[in-house]
């Protein structure tokens, strides 16, 4: 990262990736999940605070677990969940190709694959898709285009929203881990600066 930041003329973000630690994808991944629950929760976690998707997803898991009664929509939705989101979890919940897949079977699968699967199932869109890619498969060449946190620190770093990080294929993930790091160290500056 540092050697293609400095090579493309990056500075700004090569000068952030100097002072930064090093980040691994794999400190990111919980293999104890399964590639059901992390669609669960990477859909319960889709456009709302990280504090808000931790608490609906701690309620929801619980209710799998238990299995002591039928997941329903009207369940989910008790549980916190939108009407749209409950659908989109009852639909993965009823898809048997989602709870036999593995890890190893996504990782096998071409990237064409992978999309044919997982956009065919309602709820489940390009920003998922790239999740699973990052966060369950730890494929390390994924740039997640629009994002919210990262558009932020693109606007910071290379002036611009468009850029996708071409540059620093195959690590583009990683891009994305630093983009965030900035944005999440940015915004612990502010709130010391606040106290």
């Amino acid at each position: 990262m540092l050697s293609i930041s400095k090579r493309e003329k990056h500075f700004s973000f090569y000068k952030f990736l100097q002072s930064s630690d090093i980040i691994s994808i794999e400190s990111r991944i919980d293999d104890s999940i399964s590639f059901e629950y992390f669609l669960i929760k990477t859909i319960i976690s889709q456009q709302v605070s990280t504090k808000a998707a931790r608490s609906i997803w701690a309620k929801v898991k619980l209710a799998l677990d238990l299995n002591n009664q039928p997941i329903s929509l009207g369940l989910l939705k008790d549980l916190g969940l939108s009407k749209p989101k409950a659908t989109y979890i009852l639909g993965v919940i009823e898809n048997k190709r989602i709870a036999l897949s593995t890890k190893e079977d996504l990782q096998q699968m071409s990237y064409e694959d992978l999309s044919d699967f997982l956009l065919s199932q309602k709820g489940i869109g390009p920003w998922t898709l790239s999740v699973v890619r990052m966060f369950f498969i730890a494929d390390t060449d994924v740039f997640l285009q629009g994002d919210l946190g990262i558009n932020k620190a693109l606007e910071y770093f290379f002036k611009t929203k468009d850029y996708t990080g071409e540059d620093y294929s195959p690590y583009k993930t990683y891009l994305c881990l630093y983009l965030w790091r900035s944005i999440s160290q940015t915004a612990n500056a502010a709130a010391q600066q606040d106290g």
